[in-house]
């Protein structure tokens, strides 16, 4: 019985839309609602990061959390790489046309050296690396005293292709005499 007469009281009452979710509720109720409804439209609520949250208070957080930023943002290159690309495989295409013309490596002109912007150049050797590296290698190297000769310049590609050269056989002397 008491079932039937909150059946019928909601047969009486009417439904409304709140304005700004779009959801339904009894009359009675949607003033309410509408009112709670305004005041979360106008503020957006902040994403809770669990990760942040188990970190506080421990070690992890100052891991975590960076200090400054030591590295500036990345200079974005990536049109002079496509170049250099598109530069490699014409070259690989000429050779391939060379050597099926019947035509000898040795007759291709050398190939340009391959220049990466994105490497910094050690100013005690010459030598490149990422920026990463070089930060850990140009201290190690302004302090070494025996320095060895500069790397001699890339080869080239018909240079890559020459075997080695034949070494003269050592002769042993007897110490006996």
């Amino acid at each position: 019985m008491v079932y039937k007469q909150t059946a019928s009281a909601v047969e009486q009452e009417e439904f409304g839309q709140c304005s700004f979710c779009k959801r339904k509720f009894f009359c009675t109720r949607l003033e309410k609602h509408m009112s709670i409804c305004s005041k979360n439209q106008d503020s957006k609520r902040k994403v809770f990061d669990s990760g942040k949250a188990r970190a506080r208070g421990t070690e992890l957080e100052q891991k975590l959390t960076p200090c400054c930023s030591k590295t500036p943002p990345k200079k974005n290159s990536w049109k002079q790489k496509h170049e250099a690309l598109i530069h490699t495989v014409s070259q690989a295409r000429q050779v391939q046309q060379v050597l099926a013309k019947g035509g000898k490596e040795a007759d291709l002109p050398p190939l340009p050296p391959i220049e990466n912007p994105d490497y910094v150049a050690c100013t005690y050797c010459g030598r490149k690396f990422s920026p990463r590296a070089a930060e850990r290698h140009i201290p190690k190297c302004k302090n070494i005293k025996n320095r060895p000769p500069p790397p001699p310049q890339r080869r080239h590609y018909q240079d890559v292709r020459r075997p080695f050269p034949q070494h003269k056989k050592l002769k042993i002397r007897n110490s006996r005499g």
